[in-house]
């Protein structure tokens, strides 16, 4: 079909996800000699990235029975990610599965690449072909990742009404199931008509309970009260499945869907793994950009321009020992202590060791 006969799509509603690399720009005009490289990672990682989505559309789990189709964008060093909403009974654990894959992608660039990304995730309309993208919904994304100023990816209003709900029991039973049992755990009298609603609603709470759980990991309030994709979640099945039934599960998909299972036992960290290596990404960036020791007197602007990319990576530390403190995990956080450089009146940022 040629371009001209090309039809433009409709104007749909999709979960949209867009995000940039952070320091691409700047690393042209710091780092001349090492742009080839530099790409040369940016484009493999791409590629990965592009790799990983279409696995997730052949998973017969994933692809098959949650219908994630995700349809992207890459320009220079921006992406765009959407999938088209739905109306079926699994359409939040749809999004939720959405968020997951872009945090996944996220934490994928840091841990593997080096790289941060900064973006935003909202709910809104496009219109998009080979050709062109245009709609509300890419005005709105593109203002949340503005406004995300350092390696972030911000929640929108849009996303955040939509999880804020309760999908799949009315908040009124929700709270009188709940009401009833902490009356049974305290000891009180629970009429039989009381035990018959709890029954009859308890795979429904049970479904709502398993989602909070899984939207509190993915969506994080900061400490500078900026509502952010958690890309360093850990779902905790433990609390949720007894092992015993995680196992039966587990040997259910290794049984019919191998390549699922092959995937889920691929490159799994713990929480206190993650937070490890995520930790020795940010040391690194610390130790390039915390110092000027190396610039010149003269070199204002680039000692103006190393503190810019600095303080971005001092949001980063915030993040990570937010985590950490979330997670009961203070062993993981990174120590840190900061000083001014007087020649240029900028801040230093440096690693205390933990020993």
């Amino acid at each position: 079909m040629s371009k001209e006969d090309r039809q433009v799509e409709s104007i749909k509603e999709y979960y949209i996800a867009y995000f940039d690399l952070l320091g691409y720009k700047s690393f042209f005009e710091t780092h001349p000699d090492k742009v080839e490289t530099f790409l040369k990672a940016i484009h493999e990682a791409i590629q990965n990235v592009k790799k990983y989505i279409e696995e997730v559309h052949s998973s017969p789990i994933v692809g098959g029975l949650s219908q994630i189709f995700i349809r992207t964008k890459v320009f220079s060093d921006n992406i765009l990610l959407c999938l088209e909403t739905g109306t079926t009974p699994l359409e939040y654990p749809r999004f939720l599965t959405f968020m997951a894959i872009v945090a996944d992608i996220q934490q994928y660039f840091i841990l593997q690449y080096d790289l941060f990304l900064r973006g935003g995730i909202t709910i809104g309309t496009l219109s998009f072909n080979d050709d062109f993208i245009f709609g509300q919904g890419l005005i709105d994304v593109v203002a949340l990742e503005e406004k995300a100023l350092y390696p972030r990816i911000i929640i929108g209003t849009a996303v955040m009404d939509y999880v804020l709900q309760t999908h799949f029991v009315k908040p009124e039973d929700l709270r009188r199931a709940c009401e009833i049992e902490n009356r049974a755990h305290a000891g009180e009298e629970v009429s039989d008509e009381e035990l018959e609603f709890c029954n009859a609603i308890l795979p429904a709470v049970n479904a709502e309970k398993f989602y909070l759980m899984w939207r509190d990991v993915l969506i994080l309030k900061t400490v500078d009260d900026a509502i952010v994709l958690n890309y360093l979640y850990c779902l905790d099945m433990d609390k949720v499945v007894d092992q015993i039934t995680m196992g039966q599960v587990l040997e259910l998909v290794k049984t019919f869907f191998p390549d699922d299972y092959q995937r889920l036992g691929q490159g799994s960290l713990n929480q206190k793994q993650l937070l490890e290596q995520h930790k020795t990404h940010i040391i690194q960036k610390i130790n390039e950009f915390g110092t000027y020791d190396d610039l010149d007197v003269s070199e204002i602007k680039e000692a103006s321009q190393r503190e810019h990319i600095l303080k971005k990576y001092m949001w980063v530390v915030s993040f990570h020992n937010h985590v950490c403190m979330k997670n009961k995990l203070p062993e993981c956080m990174i120590k840190s202590c900061s000083d001014c450089d007087i020649r240029f009146m900028r801040i230093k940022l440096g690693i205390i060791e933990d020993k």
